[in-house]
């Protein structure tokens, strides 16, 4: 999240870890480290709860994602991103991703 410029992110700790992992002022972010691709349902899940908070939703999946996953984000405007913690790299994965990820860049360029 730092990335994007949300130097205010923090784990989230207590209570607020049942809605999120993750929360900066203008992001509720979660990590999906499970094995398996991630999957419509927690797309979904993570759409219910930036709507009724008002902050942009951010997934960061370790595996992959399912092609329905992935367009069911873009409808509902949850941006993906895949990162490998070995190799230290984040990528966009879905449009979203893609175009915060390519702001993140120009911005530090």
């Amino acid at each position: 999240m730092r990335y994007l410029g949300a130097t205010d992110a923090v784990v989230a700790m207590g209570d607020s870890r049942q809605s999120c992992d993750l929360y900066a002022s203008g992001y509720l972010g979660w990590v999906e480290n499970n094995r398996g691709n991630l999957q419509i349902g927690q797309v979904e899940h993570a759409a219910k709860i930036v709507a009724a908070d008002g902050r942009r939703g951010l997934i960061f999946a370790r595996h992959g994602v399912l092609p329905a996953a992935r367009v069911r984000a873009d409808e509902l405007g949850i941006a993906i991103f895949g990162f490998d913690p070995r190799g230290g790299t984040l990528d966009g994965v879905n449009l979203l991703g893609r175009e915060l990820s390519a702001w993140a860049h120009a911005r530090q360029s």
